[in-house]
């Protein structure tokens, strides 16, 4: 008997998850006027890697040692993200220690993402510039808490699928 959530299923709703996000920051920026700071656009990067690793992952449909490799990438990818949320939200709570303009917002405008898709990574705000919370969290606040989901869930994912591997099953 199939499992409802067989490996495909599980990096589809990796998928979903990492583009409704990107969904809600984009209704931030062009309907509530959130302009996204260089740390806004790393991590939007960060939830653009995991939709486009779950999305290959979930067309390929690997099983076992295949399903683990891909975990753990979703997984090296979402503690990359969960490295640039945490950065963010102490520059939130330190706001004289701000990335402002500088050498980050250049590097990240540079980047030849920023030039195909400016409307998703060009970095154009302050990282310490307040926005209305949203349920009583700021944007990188709720980053941090979804990178965190992603990674535990992604390596979660890992030890599964190698467990089964090992197991015995064929990949």
């Amino acid at each position: 008997m199939k499992s409802a959530l067989s490996p495909r299923r599980v990096f589809a709703g990796f998928a979903l998850i990492a583009l409704a996000l990107l969904a809600e920051a984009l209704i931030l920026q062009h309907f509530k006027g959130q302009a996204p700071c260089p740390l806004c656009v790393l991590q939007r990067a960060g939830f653009v890697l995991v939709s486009l690793i779950a999305l290959l992952a979930a067309i390929h449909g690997p099983r076992h040692r295949g399903a683990a490799g891909y975990a753990a990438a979703l997984a090296l990818t979402a503690l990359a993200g969960l490295g640039v949320a945490i950065r963010h939200v102490w520059v939130l709570y330190h706001p004289k220690f701000g990335c402002g303009i500088d050498a980050l917002e250049q590097f990240v405008n540079d980047l030849p993402t920023a030039r195909l898709l400016p409307w998703l990574l060009h970095a154009s705000g302050e990282c310490t510039a307040p926005h209305e919370p949203i349920l009583g969290l700021q944007v990188p606040e709720w980053s941090l808490i979804w990178f965190s989901l992603l990674f535990l869930a992604a390596i979660f994912c890992v030890f599964k699928y190698s467990s089964a591997a090992r197991a015995g099953a064929v990949d």
